[in-house]
């Protein structure tokens, strides 16, 4: 009965409904439990401690992370977490809620983009619904990091201009483009100018109408992005030169010149888009052909297509081309994917005529292979590497539960039940995205996590005891102990420590401790807690006193 209230070309009598429906879903999957599990090392915990720290020492300007400048992102994101630790305290409910916010904003923007892009209301109801049930934007939206937000300004700053070159838009709507520029480059640096910028530029280079940049108001879009972005640059460059080359030669231009993680393939992003955009990335293909073919005919229907188009393929070969690779990185191409798949799902919500084959059906195909393969990988791999055997054991029940339900969707497609295919699609998808949630990635956390190893310190810990991270970088040891920990990178340094008369306390890999009880076993190495990959010790019989 929804699907019928929502299947017309006008919501005006459903849009509180679709609003609500959007809402609820997008609530359902962001928000429950999100301060259950402990942030994640080195990411999430490394902002929450920056933020720790900066509060600690009332510097607001400048990050800091183990005592020392940390200027690894611009400032904003450490401003809105240090706003909600502020509102809720230091914890990881208010660590991650900026992110869930900006999560339910992107939604929005994407509904209206879907809107414009598909001149649908249908479609971009439908283009959000996508997004919210795809697993890389649930897990983003429930991240304390800066990509939902990256993500957000980007997406607010093209739906400006977007709305400003296709419609009546106001004229104070570039500048509010340029506004969201600004913020996003106070959110990762100059990448929240590059993606929008990459992005509107290939459509103009394609549309060769280069006369309509005027109507977005350069002189002044610039002077409002100036006013936003570039106060805390000139404040950081007047108060700490020393910081700005390191910032933006050695933690921008380096890492898309070097790479800061392990070398990947070239596909990286495929596979990435391919399985964290699950369902709907076995649509993409035949929307983005079927894009590409309405633009070559010069179709006018189909003409705004190729915005998503140039979007997604555009920011797919950028980040293809940088040498550091993050699967979060490709977050901001998630927007323009969702409105792509949109294209052949809102063809199964309208009449079709009997026997008349409804496009996506070639997908639904795909989709039915490439459940039945990773349901073949689940039963057949033995290990994960360092991935614990329960987490395969939950593993499974999904996969097979995916492979059932586009086995479903694809009969009810084929009987010409195209609603119901689309219903089951977007249930499923939500249903084993909560599933993981909720059963699946909570037995990660002795792997992801340091709290557990603070909780094995907490009841011992005294003021002159003192915090060691040797080889590891997990700021939440610090943050939950509320102390700030040393960083000892070689072996003498921490044998020099441990022989010393105070107390230690040592966070380290389970393979360094390995190697240090078998090649110095007379070392004072008392172990307390074993999780995951690591191990907290201590110098100390846990039964003496310091």
């Amino acid at each position: 009965a929804r699907m019928n209230s929502i299947s017309g070309d006008s919501l005006t009598g459903g849009r509180v409904a679709a609003l609500f429906l959007l809402l609820r879903i997008a609530s359902f999957l962001l928000f429950p439990l999100l301060g259950r599990e402990g942030l994640t090392d080195p990411d999430e915990s490394a902002y929450a401690e920056s933020v720790r720290e900066m509060a600690e020492r009332g510097d607001w300007l400048v990050p800091h992370l183990y005592g020392e400048p940390f200027l690894d992102k611009p400032i904003l994101f450490y401003w809105v977490m240090g706003a909600s630790f502020r509102i809720l305290g230091e914890n990881e409910l208010a660590a991650r809620l900026p992110s869930a916010l900006a999560a339910i904003v992107l939604l929005f923007a994407v509904w209206r983009l879907g809107k414009l892009v598909h001149k649908s209301d249908v479609a971009g109801l439908l283009s959000a619904l996508v997004l919210t049930a795809s697993l890389e934007f649930v897990l983003m939206g429930r991240a304390a990091v800066t990509d939902m937000l990256l993500t957000t300004f980007c997406t607010l700053a093209i739906l400006c201009y977007v709305e400003t070159l296709w419609g009546p838009g106001s004229r104070l709507l570039p500048l509010c483009g340029a506004a969201c520029l600004g913020l996003a480059v106070l959110t990762k640096g100059p990448v929240g100018l590059l993606i929008p910028g990459m992005v509107l530029g290939s459509c103009f280079a394609a549309s060769r109408d280069w006369r309509r940049l005027r109507d977005v108001r350069p002189v002044a879009s610039t002077l409002v992005f100036l006013a936003v972005a570039l106060p805390w640059y000139a404040a950081i460059e007047m108060n700490r030169p020393d910081l700005v080359e390191g910032f933006f030669l050695t933690e921008n231009l380096g890492r898309f010149l070097k790479a800061e993680h392990r070398a990947v393939s070239p596909f990286y992003y495929c596979v990435v888009l391919l399985l964290g955009f699950l369902p709907w990335s076995a649509f993409l293909p035949g929307a983005i052909g079927r894009g590409l073919s309405a633009w070559w005919r010069k179709d006018a229907s189909q003409s705004r297509l190729l915005l998503p188009i140039l979007w997604l393929l555009t920011l797919m070969v950028f980040f293809t081309l940088a040498a550091s690779k993050l699967p979060s990185y490709i977050l901001p191409a998630l927007p323009a994917a969702a409105i792509l798949a949109a294209e052949p799902l809102t063809a199964w919500l309208k009449p079709t005529p009997a026997g008349q084959r409804l496009p996506g059906t070639g997908a639904m195909l795909l989709l039915v292979i490439l459940a039945g393969g990773m349901v073949y990988f689940s039963m057949n791999r033995q290990s994960f590497g360092s991935i614990p055997a329960s987490f395969k054991t939950a593993l499974l029940p999904v996969c097979f539960a995916g492979m059932l339900g586009t086995l479903f969707a694809l009969s009810a497609l084929i009987m010409q039940r195209a609603k119901l295919a689309y219903l089951i699609l977007q249930g499923g998808s939500v249903a084993i995205i909560f599933s993981l949630l909720l059963f699946g990635f909570p037995l990660l956390e002795p792997w992801k996590s340091s709290r557990e190893a603070a909780d094995a310190v907490r009841p011992m810990l005294q003021s002159a005891d003192r915090l060691i991270l040797y080889h590891e970088s997990h700021a939440g040891f610090g943050f939950y102990l509320h102390r700030i920990p040393e960083l000892v990178r070689s072996e003498p340094a921490l044998e020099a420590l441990l022989g010393e008369p105070g107390r230690v306390f040592c966070l380290m890999g389970r393979g360094n401790y390995e190697k240090l009880r078998a090649r110095r076993p007379e070392l004072p190495l008392y172990l307390l807690k074993s999780m995951g990959n690591a191990v907290v010790l201590t110098n100390r019989s846990p039964g003496r006193s310091p």
